[in-house]
């Protein structure tokens, strides 16, 4: 179990490597500490940090975990997250906004359930270029 769950996170890995683009141009590392630690195991994404707006597509969910999704901002201003399932027609994208204050970290963690399979995508809406974020997609264990 454990060998797949690394070979689902190297292939999303490789998959958000290409896919981090967003509305004004593509999401870049800033200069800062990391807004989320490592999630170690449990972790099926982890972007420590990144400014602007993007967002990542990756695949690998296991249908049998509980999956949550952690997103954490700071620099004055907001963030709108978008989580789709597109292979699941059936299910429903699940978008949330979150305020980033400047100089303090914000953080929300939203469960997104079981049931979730294959691939999935998260865009990240920033109202400013300069905002900082973080995400975990985690599938605990």
């Amino acid at each position: 179990m454990k060998l797949v769950r690394v070979a689902a996170l190297a292939a999303a890995t490789v998959a958000m490597t290409a896919a981090l683009a967003g509305g004004g141009g593509v999401a870049q590392a800033s200069d800062g500490g990391n807004l989320l630690p490592h999630p170690g195991p449990d972790g099926v994404v982890w972007l420590p940090e990144r400014t602007g707006s993007g967002g990542v597509v990756g695949s690998g969910l296991n249908r049998h975990l509980d999956t949550g999704l952690t997103v954490a901002c700071e620099g004055g201003g907001s963030i709108e997250v978008t989580f789709e399932a597109p292979n699941l027609p059936e299910y429903t994208p699940v978008t949330f906004a979150l305020d980033c204050p400047a100089g303090t970290p914000a953080e929300r963690t939203v469960q997104l359930g079981s049931g979730l399979s294959g691939s999935f995508g998260v865009q990240v809406a920033a109202s400013d270029p300069g905002i900082r974020w973080g995400l975990v997609l985690a599938q605990p264990e």
